[in-house]
């Protein structure tokens, strides 16, 4: 009856230790699909910020020439009123000679 109990026992503890195992190797196999989808990831997080890197460069040089621009057209507009000042003191003293 001992034994019998006791086999009864150790069948029921090698039964657990079988389902410990199962849902370890489960847990294991879920580890390494999550550890590969991390790594799939990050490669894409690396990509994306590669791409913004590019596009902020591309985006501060379209900033600095449109600043040179800008910049060109101010001087541009200052010798014009520059000339424009000149003529309107010529007519001024055309206008005062005649």
């Amino acid at each position: 009856m001992m034994e019998q109990k006791m086999f009864a026992f150790m069948e029921k503890m090698y039964n657990k230790m079988i389902s410990i195992e199962d849902a370890v190797n489960r847990n294991g196999e879920a580890i390494e699909k999550n550890r590969e989808a991390i790594e799939k990831n990050t490669q894409s997080i690396i990509n994306l910020e590669n791409k913004m890197d590019k596009h902020i460069s591309a985006l501060y040089d379209g900033y600095k020439q449109s600043v040179e621009g800008i910049n060109r057209l101010g001087n541009k507009i200052d010798k014009l009123t520059e000339k424009v000042e000149k003529q309107e003191l010529k007519v001024s003293a055309l206008q005062v000679v005649k």
